[in-house]
């Protein structure tokens, strides 16, 4: 096969998936890695894909240009994006049974399941490094809040820090659910604002039988931060979005996603 050919062959997967890897493109064609990088390297200067670490991304479509932002239209994003977090937290409440001992993490959308947990009739024991999450959860009998304790980050109100990490290693979690600032579908990285916070959550999936990512629709375009996990080290994706590309990316690591 020519080139030319591979590498329109290659856009139509890119355009198709989402993403592509080095790795796997040379496989499916039967060339080198150095081959594909070349021929990635060619599509990026046309502007026909957007090259990232390890493989390719498609390129969005040019956004259409916008009037400047008011007050309501601002009020309304932000709604957008609270209900992702709402449908986020009421469908990871559908995978915690009665009895189970779990762990939420710093998240906005571990606020929302604290108010589910609270306003259930579920027998739980919850630990938590979010101070947010035990308030919402004091008022339930039949929930039992344990605070990690550590190193109080005044930002996100939640603990962090080696002594966090040192009174979790010994606690252990049928199930954890855990934000994130960011997913890079392109590199698979699931990404903690610090590395603080990233090694705390590290620990908690160490310690987490079943481990659930959550992930508004938002965070698929976020790409900074600190890589503390892999989309693979959970056991499901819990997402509101209903990108194909995105859930086409998330499925393709192997671990099923929730919605």
């Amino acid at each position: 096969m020519f080139p030319k050919e591979r590498r329109k062959q290659i856009l139509e997967m890119v355009n198709a998936s989402g993403f592509a890897t080095v790795e796997n493109l040379s496989k499916h064609f039967g060339v080198s890695v150095d081959s594909i990088r070349k021929d990635l390297k060619v599509l990026q200067n046309e502007g026909k894909i957007k090259r990232e670490y390890g493989g390719a991304l498609k390129v969005d479509e040019p956004p259409v240009e916008e009037a400047p932002s008011t007050p309501a239209a601002v009020a309304e994003r932000e709604a957008v994006v609270e209900q992702g977090r709402r449908d986020v937290a009421a469908r990871a409440w559908l995978e915690i049974n009665d009895g189970d001992a779990i762990f939420l993490g710093v998240s906005r959308t571990n606020v929302y399941l604290a108010d589910l947990i609270a306003a259930g009739d579920k027998r739980l024991i919850v630990t938590t490094n979010m101070i947010d999450v035990l308030q919402r959860l004091a008022g339930n009998p039949k929930v039992t809040a344990l605070a990690t304790g550590g190193y109080l980050n005044v930002l996100n109100n939640g603990f962090t820090g080696p002594a966090c990490i040192s009174l979790l290693e010994p606690l252990l979690f049928s199930k954890a659910f855990l934000g994130t600032c960011g997913v890079d579908l392109g590199t698979s990285a699931v990404l903690a604002t610090t590395t603080d916070d990233g090694k705390v959550d590290d620990q908690v999936l160490k310690n987490a039988s079943y481990r659930f990512l959550l992930a508004d629709h938002e965070k698929f375009s976020i790409h900074n931060g600190y890589r503390f996990a892999s989309i693979s080290d959970f056991t499901a994706v819990i997402t509101d979005s209903n990108d194909h590309s995105v859930l086409r990316a998330i499925a393709a690591t192997g671990t099923p996603v929730l919605c």
